[in-house]
């Protein structure tokens, strides 16, 4: 009984939902090691970089820009490479006690910005790596022309990367203070589906009117509907779309309490990030907001990409014997991911000369990705558990025929028995039934002459002496 205790007890911790419900507190951790504040100059240099690149990339300094964007991506990963020795987690980190009061804010500040020397080297040692193999004298010829280009092309690349980071929060999010399993009866998701959609709309309509009100100051609810009905016929479709494509997920789910609960929140966690991209993509090309508004969007929007892919990363190696990304280095790895991210906006900013399609197209991306991931990480969370569900409801729907017990047994044997004499009893019966009562007294044999056997030589006469001749 043990042993089948362990095996249930690994068995559950190994379940694809109690996975994810693990990895919802791992993102606090993260959070508090990427903002810590022992490391906020890496987030200030990142920022202060990514924007000189940018104005380069911008004003034709694209193959510059790109050299510079890998450099620095070669660099902090480089970084996260070697963080794992305590001597390179010294360098790249402030120490915890405090500064003397004797040193001025303002030198205490620039003073802070030692620990970013060492991803500084490391990103001109990947400098000049890139310029021995594609810089005018390299080994592959000068190829600086084609960075910019396989830079941008990363681009999608990254939008795959930033839907799916999003879509595991998620996940994880909506695994969490689920109710205990429990079967249920699989039944109609017309309920469910429609309330979604009401919220998903009024959320909408709320985030409408606050940007209307902020930008006009004054907001017409009719006007509202009819200036954006464009928005609501392709949010209404989308939402059609994403419902179709999960509803067989979301029925296999509905047979259970915990299943059913996490289909409902990931469907709407899911829709409203899918909203708010489309939404975004709408104010850009009907809204036109300013260009300050969507600069810190569009930062915001890289700063939380960076975490969440960070977070991926971390929680798919979640008490692996081999992590790729732990506490020492997720913060060097993610700047490493957010200079590559800048890198390839800016390259498709300077081949489209307008960073708003090039952010169009990558909230395009992420909502295909969103939509392709609904129905798989239903299926996925459901795991072994829903077969093992399945195969326990086929067996115990077949009821095996009872064994006979000793005392059951007992009582057919006396009945067999029984139904012998009774059969021998009518033989004798029959046989005797044609026969008069006299012949029946008589005894058996009385009218058979006996007779004693013959013996062999009976009559012959012997001597009594007897010679035995040779």
């Amino acid at each position: 009984m043990e042993g089948g205790e362990n095996v249930e007890t690994n068995v559950r911790e190994s379940s694809p939902l109690q996975e994810l419900q693990q990895q919802e507190t791992s993102l606090l951790a993260l959070l508090k090691v990427l903002l810590s504040g022992r490391t906020l100059p890496h987030l200030v240099l990142i920022f202060l970089l990514s924007s000189a690149l940018f104005w380069a990339a911008s004003n034709g300094g694209e193959s510059f820009a790109a050299i510079g964007f890998l450099s620095m991506a070669g660099g902090y990963l480089l970084t996260g490479v070697f963080s794992g020795f305590a001597m390179v987690r010294r360098w790249i980190q402030l120490p915890q006690e405090h500064a003397s009061e004797d040193i001025g804010r303002v030198k205490q500040l620039v003073f802070s910005f030692r620990i970013c020397l060492f991803p500084i080297a490391m990103a001109v040692v990947a400098f000049g790596v890139l310029i021995s193999l594609v810089g005018e004298q390299g080994v592959l010829g000068d190829q600086t022309a084609s960075l910019q280009f396989v830079l941008g092309s990363c681009f999608v690349v990254w939008a795959v990367v930033q839907g799916r980071a999003f879509s595991r929060w998620l996940a994880s999010v909506s695994a969490s203070r689920l109710p205990d399993q429990a079967d249920r009866m699989e039944g109609p998701l017309r309920r469910s589906g429609v309330s979604t959609m009401l919220l998903v709309v009024a959320l909408a309509t709320g985030v409408l009117a606050l940007v209307t009100f902020i930008k006009d100051g004054t907001v017409s609810v009719p006007d509202l509907l009819v200036d954006n009905l464009l928005f609501y016929g392709a949010l209404v479709g989308l939402f059609a779309l994403a419902w179709r494509r999960s509803n067989g997920a979301m029925l296999a789910a509905s047979n259970r309490s915990d299943f059913h609960a996490f289909s409902t929140r990931w469907m709407l966690l899911t829709q409203l990030l899918i909203t708010w991209h489309l939404l975004t993509v709408w104010r850009h090309q009907a809204m036109t907001p300013s260009d300050e508004l969507r600069l810190i969007e569009e930062l915001l929007l890289m700063m939380f990409t960076v975490v969440m892919a960070i977070w991926g990363l971390t929680s798919k190696s979640y008490r692996s014997s081999m992590q790729m990304i732990h506490s020492h280095n997720a913060l060097p790895v993610g700047l490493a991911f957010g200079y590559a991210y800048a890198g390839s906006v800016a390259m498709l900013t300077a081949a489209l000369d307008n960073v708003e399609n090039v952010m169009i197209l990558g909230h395009g991306v992420v909502i295909l990705t969103i939509l392709w991931l609904q129905p798989r990480i239903i299926f996925a969370t459901m795991g072994d558990a829903a077969t093992s569900e399945r195969i326990r409801e086929v067996v115990e729907s077949v009821v095996p025929a009872p064994e006979p017990s000793a005392e059951r047994h007992d009582d057919i044997v006396a009945a067999s028995e029984g139904s012998e004499s009774s059969s021998a009893e009518a033989e004798v019966v029959s046989e005797t039934a044609g026969e008069s009562p006299a012949d029946v007294s008589e005894s058996i044999g009385e009218q058979v002459a006996w007779s004693e056997p013959e013996v062999l030589a009976t009559d012959v006469d012997w001597d009594d002496e007897l010679e035995l001749l040779d």
